[in-house]
């Protein structure tokens, strides 16, 4: 009889011990969804200058760019095989900056220290809208839709959506300052 007992508290120590650990796992899976660990980092790039000085930011001529018939991207710094989205949309619209905002993996694409590299963003004036999350200046079919790059260094912090802006003389983190 006492084995029996002894059996009993030991298959349900079991377990218990099994459910905290499912638990644990589940709380960690539902946390690293809705956070950015402090290894990982997620962007978001606008670009704070006006329509009638983007030629000149980018060394073209004057009149060249149609913001009806061409778009900004951002390739961030960041490597990462081919599922992962590493261009985002430049944005504009700098009065809609939330340094608060918490992450969401529906919205965002966060990347950890082993898919971020460096502090080169890289900006590209693209013929049409191409979807930026699918662009890759690296594929023949991106690579002829470039009308003119250039490199942008801003530095960025871990843990958090970084808000990186651009201007015509710097590029800073926006919520660091």
């Amino acid at each position: 009889m006492d084995n029996r007992n002894t059996m009993k508290r030991l298959v349900g120590f079991f377990i218990i011990a099994i459910a905290a650990v499912y638990l644990s796992v589940q709380g960690f899976k539902y946390y690293n969804s809705t956070h950015i660990l402090s290894d990982q980092a997620a962007f978001e790039v606008y670009l704070n200058i006006s329509e009638n000085n983007i030629d000149g930011f980018f060394g073209l001529k004057k009149g060249t760019f149609d913001k009806k018939k061409q778009s900004i991207i951002c390739q961030l710094p960041v490597t990462a095989d081919g599922y992962i989205v590493k261009s985002v949309a430049v944005r504009s619209d700098m009065n809609h900056i939330d340094c608060n905002r918490t992450y969401n993996s529906e919205v965002d694409t966060k990347y950890d220290n082993s898919q971020l590299y460096g502090n080169n963003f890289r900006l590209f004036i693209i013929k049409g809208s191409f979807p930026a999350g699918l662009f890759d200046a690296d594929l023949p079919i991106t690579r002829g839709l470039i009308i003119v790059e250039k490199d942008v260094t801003a530095t960025y912090s871990r843990g958090k959506i970084n808000n990186i802006v651009i201007t015509a003389d710097s590029a800073y983190n926006y919520c660091s300052k």
